[in-house]
Order: C-alpha cells, then structure tokens, then sequence
C-alpha cells in the first residue's frame, strides 16, 4: 500500500524556528524520544514523522509530530511553548492552503476577460476557483442581491456572449459572502483567504498578459512594416486615393488556440479588414480554430490567381511546422 504522506509537510528547521531551538537541539530531542521505548515519549515513523532522506536521519513532520516534541519541551522548559507551536501550526497550514487556492487560481483563469477597464471571469471559473456548486453560488448570489450591498451590472458582474462573468471585485464580495455563511469552518477559511491569495495571483497572471499583449502587437506592428501595409492578397493599402481600406494583421495559426506562434512573425500576414473579415466568415466565425490550410483552402477557392501568397503560405508551413515546440514563441 503506497504512504500517505501528504500530512507531513513540517520540515525539521521549520519546526526549530517555531520552537526557538536549534536544529541540533532539535536532533537531541528526537534522539530522546528514540533512546527509551518503555517511556512515556516515543516519535512514531508514519504517524508522527516520516524521513525525507533515511540515511541522513532528515525528517518531515506531522502536527502530531510538531505536538509530541512542543509537549515534551513544555513539561522540561521553565515557559510554556504551547501557544507559540499552536500559532507556528496554524499559519503554516495557512500557507499551505494558500498555495492550493494559489493553483486552483491559476488552473482555472482561462477566461479572464478585458472589458470596460476591469477583468472579468466567467461563472464556470469564479464556482470552480471557490470549490462549490451552482446551486450554493446561486444562492449566495441571490442573497447579495437582496442586501444593501447588492453587486451592480457591468461593475460585478456582466453578460458576455450570452455568458455571466462576474469581475474581480464581484467575485471578491461573493467570496466574502461565503466566508461569513457557509457553516464548515474549513470552507469558511478558503473562502475568506480568496481575496489575499488572489489579489497576489490575478496581479501576476495580468501582468503577464500584458506582458504577452504588447510583444503581440509589437510583433504585429514588425510584420504589417514588412508588408509595406498592403493586403497580401488583394494588393490593396490605405492611402489618399483608398482611404476607405483599413488594413488589419491576421494570425495565420489563430492566437488563441497556437498560443506560441502568437507573438511570431513567420506566423503574421497584412490583410484588409474585408479580407480578414471575409475569410473568418468563411472558416465558420472568428472563434473557430484557423491555420496555415484553411488560408490556403480560402485563398485558392476565393482568389485563384494569387499564386505569390500561395508559395509564401507554403514557406510558412514548412517553416512554423519545423519549429520544435520549445522555439516556436520566438
């Protein structure tokens, strides 16, 4: 039967530090615990403590191993360490479920959404990310709504697409409803920590997504240069006797589902806006997946007698294709 050490996850100086003895100190201690087996202390290995390395005796502890060790040095030291070990156990299992609400975070913000100055995230992600169901995240909704404190359209929560997004300050107030009326404790407490963990995790997140904006549109800005800002199909551009024509850049394999070809030029074309619009329309909306052959496929069915582009595209192909994984953001 495999271990089950997910309990144990207090490291040996860690619990010194709580303890305010040395690692040393620590050792003599556990070497106390061992020296005796009809006494009274005893550090049981998969209950109390397990060994990270065996040979170098470095152990990983449970609360009940931190407890063990905190009672013997209670009864021996002149001032109590109860409530200090106490303090050390409830913050690190505080950090603890941080970095889980921290992952759970980052594995459900796919769709975290820009819109009129604020970010927003759709109902599947923010019921995800508070680990309930619809029914109790209706509820609390609904509850909200019926306070003083209600949350407002378009600045909590917004339909997007025909989808319900709540916003970051709307997902907060719906955290913190939860916190004060959920009645397990455990619950409670993830819920009233979302707001600290995730005002840190959404700042990181949006920064780098601005980040990865702006090297997509420099990168956009670089290939639109290299087309002259003409339409490589059609050999349109916008100047003063076209000034009608808008000329766009088309990611050849679309951005949202080739994320590392999004910011490369090889995988970057000039088209009008027509173009651009003509050709989504064609491939089925501009949500639907497109690559380097559906271009192809549109271009040799709607605009025949552009061979040019057609050889480029090839050279795309083989080029985007050979890529390995690993270089195809550059």
């Amino acid at each position: 039967m495999a271990k089950k050490t997910s309990r144990f996850s207090i490291r040996e100086s860690e619990l010194a530090t709580a303890l305010e003895i040395t690692c040393e100190q620590l050792d003599e201690i556990v070497n106390f615990f061992d020296s005796d087996p009809d006494d009274q202390w005893e550090l049981r290995e998969n209950y109390h403590f397990i060994y990270l390395i065996k040979n170098l005796k470095e152990r990983l502890f449970s609360e009940e191993g931190a407890y063990a060790i905190a009672k013997y040095i209670d009864e021996k030291a002149t001032k109590s360490i109860w409530k200090r070990i106490t303090e050390f156990i409830t913050k690190h299992n505080e950090n603890i479920r941080n970095a889980f609400i921290n992952q759970k975070i980052q594995e459900n913000c796919t769709s975290l959404t820009f819109q009129n100055n604020l970010q927003f995230l759709s109902k599947n992600d923010v019921v995800n990310i508070l680990c309930t169901n619809n029914a109790r995240f209706d509820q609390a909704f609904y509850e909200i709504q019926k306070s003083d404190n209600a949350m407002i359209i378009h600045e909590d929560f917004d339909d997007i697409d025909g989808v319900r997004y709540y916003s970051l300050a709307g997902f907060y107030k719906l955290s913190r409803h939860l916190a004060k009326e959920l009645t397990v404790k455990d619950r409670r407490g993830w819920c009233e920590a979302i707001e600290i963990v995730g005002k840190k995790t959404f700042k990181l997140i949006i920064d780098e997504q601005a980040a990865r904006q702006n090297k997509i549109n420099s990168a956009m800005n670089a290939a639109k240069k290299r087309d002259g800002s003409m339409c490589q199909i059609t050999g349109k551009k916008h100047d003063k006797s076209n000034k009608a024509i808008n000329i766009t850049v088309h990611h050849i394999y679309s951005k949202e589902h080739y994320p590392h070809l999004a910011a490369c030029q090889d995988n970057l074309i000039t088209l009008t806006q027509e173009v651009h619009n003509e050709f989504h329309a064609w491939n089925g909306g501009s949500q639907k997946p497109c690559t380097v052959n559906h271009l192809i496929e549109f271009i040799n069915k709607l605009y025949p007698d552009n061979y040019k582009v057609i050889y480029r595209l090839n050279q795309v192909k083989k080029t985007l294709n050979a890529q390995p994984p690993e270089q195809k953001a550059a």
